[in-house]
């Protein structure tokens, strides 16, 4: 099956990450300060008139090496029963374009550490020391891909 990734609105992609980066947490809310950005932007992969998977990618430099041009990714989501067909992959090559189109060096992300497989699989490293993220009480990791 063909997956398009197109730019979507921030209400596209609010239904997804509440269902998937919320689910058994105790926020029940997925918005960002960084949605806000006027330079961010909301990739997703829509199938059947639903969002499947989706990303945001925005300027923001990464607390562990600021003096770099990078470009940070947020509330990555795929549906649950989709994992594993390669949606992220694409999320994540189209988010990588973006940001080299930007001039950026470097993207990075806040990953649980139960989907640091994924990133690593997608040339990411983690950096740093782990820390729990507040809104869900989950362990994460910075992780980094220099472009």
């Amino acid at each position: 099956m063909s997956n398009n990734v197109e730019q979507l609105t921030l209400n596209n992609v609010l239904p997804l990450r509440v269902e998937v980066l919320r689910k058994g947490t105790p926020t029940p809310h997925c918005s960002y300060p960084e949605d806000s950005y006027p330079d961010a932007v909301h990739l997703g992969i829509v199938r059947d008139g639903h969002v499947v998977a989706t990303s945001t990618w925005f300027n923001k430099a990464c607390p562990l090496q600021d003096d770099v041009l990078a470009v940070q990714l947020k509330g990555m989501a795929v549906s649950e029963r989709l994992h594993g067909e390669g949606l992220g992959e694409q999320l994540i090559a189209a988010g990588i374009a973006l940001a080299a189109d930007r001039g950026a060096l470097l993207v990075w992300a806040r990953a649980r550490d139960s989907a640091l497989g994924f990133y690593i699989k997608c040339a990411f490293t983690a950096v740093g020391d782990g820390f729990i993220d507040e809104p869900t009480g989950l362990p994460h990791h910075i992780v980094v891909q220099h472009l």
